[in-house]
């Protein structure tokens, strides 16, 4: 309860007060529907790492997961690798500030 007893709305919502958000690059195998295999690299995935939750590899291989899943259709895919960096975003459009 708030000072004045009205329920606090916000009093379960997490504050994220240790993260960092990440810039990654990886490189990706997927085989399409069509049997063709293709490695490529994917860049400029965005990632927000929380501290307390989960590792930064961790957050990071999800981050990558998630982008291709939203963004891709294929039978099958494997991340060969990945490589992040921490960056500031504009407060103003909450994309990296280059």
């Amino acid at each position: 309860m708030d000072k004045d007893n009205t329920p606090d709305i916000y009093a379960d919502v997490p504050v994220f007060d240790r993260y960092t958000h990440i810039l990654i690059e990886a490189e990706v195998e997927m085989m399409f529907h069509c049997g063709k295999v293709e490695t490529f690299t994917i860049s400029d995935i965005l990632c927000f790492w929380l501290w307390d939750e989960m590792s930064r590899d961790a957050a990071e291989y999800w981050a990558v997961w998630d982008h291709v899943g939203a963004n891709y259709t294929f039978d099958w895919m494997s991340i060969k690798c990945w490589t992040g960096s921490p960056v500031k975003l504009s407060p103003k459009t909450d994309s990296p500030m280059h």
